[in-house]
């Protein structure tokens, strides 16, 4: 599960001392590359997607300029795939639904700087999934009795 996460991790080992833990810069790179996954599905990604990455790090999660452009770093090099980095999120993050929920809430303010599109859409919800597999979205009924048969 955690193979190309696990490659990449080892590959920035040498470079990066920025982080107590490993397990620390683990998640940290995780929570990163998902945010990074947002920006490359925008049309729009530039300067005011990177300073918003910056911002959600920075503020949200507390890290230091170093960890942030380090992080932003990897997660642009990185070639693992998003569901081992939502696996990583969830196994730290299992027990601490108000990060989990906060977390979402950076995306959806990431999404949200150019007006949303439809490939960011499919990154959240396919984080929405993977984080709070509880929650079930169904599509938008079409008439009234597409909606009556839904129920």
């Amino acid at each position: 599960m955690f193979d190309s996460l696990k490659h990449w991790f080892d590959s920035l080992r040498d470079e990066s001392k920025l982080f107590d833990h490993p397990d620390n810069e683990l998640l940290h790179v995780a929570l990163a590359s998902v945010l990074y996954h947002i920006i490359a599905a925008s049309r729009f990604a530039g300067a005011r997607e990177r300073r918003e990455f910056d911002r959600i790090l920075t503020q949200e999660f507390e890290l230091d300029r170093p960890q942030v452009d380090h992080l932003f770093a990897a997660a642009r090099a990185s070639t693992a795939d998003l569901r081992d980095d939502l696996h990583t999120i969830d196994f730290f993050l299992k027990a601490n639904p108000a990060v989990r929920l906060r977390f979402l809430q950076s995306l959806l303010r990431l999404i949200d700087l150019h007006g949303v599109e439809r490939a960011e859409l499919d990154v959240f919800y396919e984080v929405l999934h993977e984080i709070f597999p509880e929650t079930r979205i169904r599509s938008e009924p079409e008439t009234a009795a597409d909606a009556l048969r839904q129920r």
